[in-house]
């Protein structure tokens, strides 16, 4: 008997008035700093344990028992209406989640017939394709199961598409062509530079005078945009014959180009539709072009918009495609101009392009400014306590850019003789309930109540050809950029419009609001410019990939892009009124 083994009973702590551990008695030392929290008087105890029937626990678990024995006698955690460490907090507690299905009968059937449709086309295949159908519907299967506009909008019907618009390049390249470099956006981020101002070449045509009118239009004084007819001959850099006598003159000049293609590059990184620019390498000179009617001689309309306007569609005659709306855009930029700076003019050297103009052909009489900046690369030799009496010296050679803006206005200022110089453009609304029209707000309803709002949009929807338009007025070093708001009278008619507003900016500031840097813009524009002068003699093409966020540079024949200029008419004198 003395070898078998003893047992001894473990101490028991009795506590006849309730469960758990009696007050009187001193827990043990294992259990000391674990605080204890009474049952509520909300807790359901019901049984201790469940040893008939476990697999009706396991049902409440899995969610699969969700009538009311699931609600009524569901396990509760204990202590949950009191303040305690144990109580667990779920945010999203599935076991209590239940779906109710309180549609109607005719409502459920419909339901029924559009999973079938969707089972039938191969949307999806057992429960998934069930699934899609019942999420389509949404609440909107209450009403006889068609899911309109507005319930689109607010339940954000097919998020999961938008912002996968495929894009077409601007140019197809050819077999022939040949890839000399890729840059990618990313790596234009770190750059940084700025031009200086190297003088004036001269001023041409005739600038208007702006009409302070236009500052009191609103929603409720609108006033009818006027088919003014005017003509601007948007003429490339190598065919524009002041930039021709400043090459042949100037010999330390060795880039030539327009203020739309420079300013193209500047804003190269927040554009999304594609371009292209032509560059002609000819001896020490370089000229940077665009092609006669192609996408720098239109501005666009929702680039940078979540879903913007189509390319193309099958249904003839649409008048809210991109290319419509761009060419639409043009035609009120121009008119806008006109229109607005109709009190008066001033005139400087006569217009070179109306030179070779037979009689009873249209007249250009806008305004240009030539000048000239320095892209040189500078370092300082001295420093000193004032950064203006600092000293510098130019590292390399020398690099003059002579490049023609545009003098869209002046306005006349009361302290002094010289006016201010405007550089003016408008923004256009045509349909908000068409596709592409990037959620905007209804101009007529909202721009004087939430012209905030307004402007946010747009800059979110047109942050592109914003970007231009404030380069291009740098590029001028114009006083002040003036912003129209034009929208159609009827959103089916894109030949009336109005006038409901305007906005008034610096250059400068403007750049800023939009969220870029302009000395990144000048670091990209010498980027480009530097890798452009190490070329070889000959034709090149710079071009946005329309999908992917960088910029490719092709080295192309010298007779590419000829069929398509010989196709147009006046091809070097194309009427382009308005740039992108």
């Amino acid at each position: 008997m003395s070898d078998l083994p003893s047992f001894s009973l473990p101490e028991i702590f009795d506590n006849p008035k309730g469960w758990g551990p009696s007050s009187a008695q001193p827990p043990a030392a294992a259990f000391k700093d674990i605080p204890y929290v009474l049952y509520s008087k909300g807790d359901k105890v019901n049984r201790a344990a469940n040893w008939i029937n476990p697999q009706e626990q396991r049902d409440q678990r899995d969610g699969r028992n969700r009538g009311r024995y699931g609600r009524d006698f569901g396990q509760q955690t204990y202590g949950s209406n009191s303040s305690s460490a144990f109580v667990y907090q779920a945010d999203e507690d599935e076991s209590s989640f239940s779906l109710v299905d309180s549609r109607s009968t005719g409502a459920k059937q419909m339901a029924i017939r559009a999973v079938s449709r969707a089972d039938t086309r191969g949307r999806g295949g057992g429960r998934g394709g069930r699934g899609m159908g019942m999420q389509r519907l949404g609440r909107g299967g209450a009403r006889g199961g068609s899911v309109n506009a507005a319930q689109r909008k607010r339940y954000r019907w097919r998020d999961a598409e938008r912002g996968q618009h495929h894009r077409y390049a601007s140019v197809k390249p050819g077999e022939d062509w040949e890839l000399v470099q890729d840059i990618e956006f990313s790596r234009m981020s770190g750059l940084s530079f700025l031009a200086r101002d190297a003088g004036d070449l001269g001023r041409y045509g005739r600038a208007g005078i702006y009409d302070h009118s236009y500052d009191r239009t609103s929603t409720k004084l609108e006033k009818p945009l006027r088919n003014s007819g005017a003509v601007r001959y948007n003429v490339t850099a190598s065919d524009d014959p002041v930039l021709q006598k400043v090459s042949e003159e100037q010999k330390d000049v060795h880039v030539f180009a327009t203020d739309t293609v420079l300013a193209t590059l500047m804003a190269a990184t927040v554009s999304s539709s594609a371009w292209d620019v032509v560059v002609n390498r000819v001896g020490d000179k370089l000229f940077l072009d665009k092609r006669d009617g192609g996408p720098l001689d239109f501005p666009s309309v929702n680039e940078n918009a979540a879903n913007p306007p189509a390319d193309s569609s099958d249904k003839e005659g649409s008048m809210n495609l991109a290319p419509m709306l761009a060419m639409e855009a043009r035609d009120i930029n121009r008119n806008y101009i006109r229109q607005v700076t109709s009190k008066g003019s001033v005139d400087y050297q006569p217009n070179l392009f109306n030179a070779n103009n037979e009689e009873g052909d249209s007249v250009d009489d806008s305004a240009y400014r030539y000048r000239l900046l320095d892209f040189s690369a500078r370092k300082l030799v001295s420093e000193s306590d004032s950064d203006s009496d600092a000293e510098e010296e130019v590292i390399g050679d020398r690099c003059l850019v002579a490049v023609r803006t545009e003098i869209s206005g002046l306005l006349p200022s009361g302290t002094n003789n010289e006016p201010k110089q405007l550089f003016i453009r408008a923004l256009t609304q045509h349909d908000i309930t068409a596709a592409g029209a990037g959620d905007a707000l209804d101009w007529r309803q909202k721009l004087d109540s939430q012209r905030g709002a307004v402007i946010a949009t747009e800059m979110k929807n047109n942050s592109s050809k914003l970007a231009r338009w404030a380069f291009q007025a740098l590029l001028a070093d114009a006083d002040q950029m003036r912003i129209g708001f034009v929208s159609r009278v009827s959103p089916r008619d894109r030949t009336r419009h109005g006038v409901l507003g305007h906005q008034t900016y610096n250059p400068s500031d403007f750049v800023g609001q939009l969220g870029l840097n302009e000395f990144n813009a000048w670091g990209i524009l010498k980027a480009i410019i530097d890798l452009c002068l190490k070329l070889d003699e000959g034709k090149y093409v710079i071009m946005r990939d329309p999908n992917k966020p960088l910029i490719m540079l092709y080295k192309v024949p010298q007779s590419a892009f000829d069929d398509d200029n010989d196709d147009k008419t006046d091809a070097a004198m194309s009427v382009a009124g308005g740039e992108a």
